[in-house]
């Protein structure tokens, strides 16, 4: 007989460990972006050392400075900073990278001129507000 019961998938340690960075310094890393999909991540042992990590929209694109990639191919640094990127957007006026909870969807009735159905505005660019 087969046993149709899911057991529940675990992650390798090193992904645990770039959700726990993320936990602790999501902030920090969306206010450190450099742009073109670059982050500085805190390191995990060091105190007060960053990695810079990008984040490409290829795997081959995705770079890490520590040696975990260097030996492994793969880092909880990439982790953190991955779900920081799929979790913020830059806002189509100011270009400031900022958490998807604080940028406005502009919609075809909303009457922006200015602005195309789907920009993004976070809320210091809404309309009343100058870039």
């Amino acid at each position: 007989m087969v046993s149709t019961s899911l057991q529940a998938e675990t992650l390798p340690a090193y992904h645990l460990r770039g959700l726990g960075l993320y936990e602790l310094h999501a902030d920090h890393i969306l206010d450190a972006y450099q742009g073109a999909g670059r982050y500085l991540v805190p390191s995990g042992r060091e105190a007060g050392f960053v990695y810079e990590v990008r984040v490409g929209s290829r795997p081959e694109r995705h770079r890490c400075e520590c040696t975990g990639v260097q030996h492994h191919g793969h880092c909880s640094h990439h982790v953190a900073a991955q779900r920081v990127a799929r979790r913020s957007a830059v806002c189509d006026c100011c270009g400031v990278r900022q958490w998807w909870r604080d940028l406005r969807e502009v919609h075809e009735d909303d009457g922006l001129l200015a602005w195309f159905a789907g920009d993004r505005l976070c809320k210091a660019c809404v309309p009343g507000h100058r870039c």
